[in-house]
């Protein structure tokens, strides 16, 4: 019978084709081998619960737990949007008295409307004398979009926030309070925490690992500090500054890992060792930068001044805005009349200085003084980038700016504590049915495919290792549901060996020796086997994309088993039948057993 080729290269029917096989094998072994050992290297610190305080072990890294199998906080928070209506439409109140001063259109009173006004749905009231209507009528559709006219009297005219702005603020007020609680998640050393939008009006907290409920409420709850402060280059430039954080970090032997270390604490530190070295009445912030805050460069450090000049106190609003001229975006703000005061004599003693925008103890962004800002509003540009960038970019500033001078009133509308014993309990029972589902597993394909079942289950028990060490490397969050996820992958991974195993008995039946039917079976298998992947892997990535919580768990479970499902059922699965199909050739007698 002619000699095949299988879908990895590998000839056979020569000398120099079995040398050449021969360091093929070793090859694809050594690969297997790599994976393998780092695997167990990565998974171990988890399987025999080490210390990584105490352990001698060169990987420390545990894979993280999600709430239900760690315990935690669970916390459902309703924003009360009653409030932020009225707020909104007050300052509407105070931008459409200015525009009209502005056109020289002299009337009665400009007001927010309490009698007779729904607490959803407030009202501005525009009281004049004379033939004033149109005028105002045209200011309002020329530049007050987010107005809808709801009354129309002599000499009064009444309007309320439009459908399209109301939405606009609803999903810009639940963002605003996201971000604010997100900043204030690191007081407890959370790794993985979830904090998501629940509807349109409800934000769910869930914090792994904690047990203080009032001390999270406090501190969730608390209103937003929103600062303006100068940066003192003067006294220490960037590098300098650099240096000596570098300098302090070796002396104190401070080391800050996301979700072990509060920042809080390590900035507490740095400031009390930078004390004598940096000049009296300024104070070290830091900007975090990107999702890994472990690394050092993704913390940059300011020396700003001590004192804040302008707080979100001052601040009446912040969206962002485009240049009439570039179309670049840009984040415009106003400030009531203290504020505006405080602000141009901030600016103008300090032009050609950057001003840190900080909320809650963190630098957001540091933009350079241009000129005196004055009249209580101004802008900031952003740098420079594409257009998506430098939107989303203007759009998370204005979220900050928006966190100090519109603090949404967050009610504590439920409550959960899932103690340590009912996760170890979630932790046991998931782990003790996906072990009884994979024994059973394995030992009916044991019992089915004999020896090529045995190559099988071992295949599968490196999937399950992959997918674990995966989880650690990647600093996935482990959930219940994931546990299921693995569970599932397994039944993925011993589909695709049956697929593989159907295929090589057709061949036999065909009439083919034993290595041309094994090399046709995984050949004429591996297509069906990626077809069906690619499709779970869709399913997969749209639960990803639109589920939350313990439903990305399992995408994120079920996605990292497609692909090591994949990798041991076409290539380890076919590594081990080689060096069985080897074995076979030196002994005439013995028969493929499948």
């Amino acid at each position: 019978m002619q000699n095949q080729a299988d879908v990895f290269g590998i000839a056979r029917g020569s000398s120099s084709g079995d040398s050449s096989m021969g360091r093929n094998w070793w090859t694809r072994f050594g690969v297997v081998l790599f994976f393998t050992v780092l695997s167990i290297v990565y998974v171990t610190p988890t399987i025999f619960g080490l210390n990584p305080e105490t352990t001698k072990f060169p990987y420390k890294q545990k894979v993280n737990l999600g709430l239900d199998l760690q315990g935690g906080l669970y916390l459902v928070l309703g924003v009360d949007f009653n409030k932020v209506w009225k707020d909104v439409t007050s300052r509407q109140v105070v931008s459409f008295k200015d525009a009209l001063a502005d056109k020289g259109v002299s009337v009665k009173n400009v007001a927010l409307k309490v009698d007779g006004a729904s607490l959803e749905d407030p009202r501005l009231e525009v009281t004049f004398d004379g033939e004033l209507r149109d005028k105002i009528e045209s200011l309002r559709k020329e530049r007050f979009w987010t107005l809808r006219l709801t009354g129309d009297e002599k000499g009064r005219l009444e309007y309320g926030l439009t459908s399209e702005y109301r939405q606009d603020v609803r999903d810009r007020t639940v963002k605003q309070s996201i971000e604010v609680i997100r900043n204030r998640i690191d007081e407890f050393g959370v790794s993985e925490p979830i904090i998501a939008s629940q509807g349109s009006d409800r934000i769910v907290v869930e914090l792994p690992g904690v047990r203080d409920v009032q001390r999270a409420k406090d501190l969730i709850g608390r209103t937003a500090q929103l600062e303006f402060r100068i940066v003192n280059d003067e006294a220490m430039d960037p590098v300098k500054l650099n240096e000596l954080i570098v300098q302090i970090e070796k002396e104190k032997e401070l080391v800050y890992k996301e979700g072990e270390t509060k920042f809080s604490d390590y900035v507490r530190v740095v400031n009390e060792a930078a004390r004598g070295r940096i000049p009296e009445g300024t104070e070290i912030a830091f900007e975090r930068v990107g999702s890994t805050a472990s690394a050092a460069a993704s913390r940059v450090p300011y020396l700003l001044f001590s004192k804040a000049d302008v707080t979100g106190d001052d601040l009446q609003d912040a969206q962002v805005s485009f240049d009439q001229e570039s179309g670049q975006p840009h984040v415009s703000f106003n400030l009531n009349p203290k504020g505006a005061d405080l602000f141009d004599k901030l600016t103008a003693e300090h032009i050609r200085d950057r001003l840190a925008i900080v909320l809650d103890g963190i630098v957001h962004s540091a933009p350079v003084i241009q000129s005196r800002i004055g009249g209580g509003r101004g802008q900031i540009t952003l740098g420079s980038g594409n257009a998506d960038q430098m939107m989303n970019e203007a759009k998370d500033l204005a979220i900050v700016l928006r966190a100090g001078a519109l603090p949404a009133q967050l009610d504590f509308l439920e409550q959960r504590v899932t103690g340590p014993s009912l996760g170890q309990d979630s932790i046991h029972k998931g782990a003790t049915a996906a072990l009884i589902g994979s024994l059973a597993v394995f030992l009916f394909v044991m019992f089915y495919y004999r020896v090529s079942g045995v190559i099988a289950v071992i295949s599968l028990i490196l999937n399950v290792l992959f997918v674990l060490a995966s989880l650690v490397g990647l600093e996935a969050t482990l959930t219940l549901p994931g546990i299921a996820g693995i569970a599932l992958t397994v039944g993925i991974a011993v589909d695709s060996n049956v697929v593989i195993y159907e295929r090589i008995r057709e061949e036999l039946r065909a009439g083919k020796v034993a290595i041309a039917a094994v090399e046709a079976g995984f050949q004429k298998a591996f297509r069906t086997i990626l077809d069906a992947n690619i499709t779970n892997a869709a399913a997969a990535i749209v639960l990803l994309e639109f589920g939350t919580g313990p439903i990305k768990g399992f995408a994120v479970t079920l996605l990292i088993g497609i692909i090591a499902t994949v990798f041991t059922a076409v290539f380890v699965c076919k590594l081990i039948f080689d060096a069985y199909l080897k074995r076979l050739e030196r002994s005439p007698n013995a028969a493929l057993s499948i």
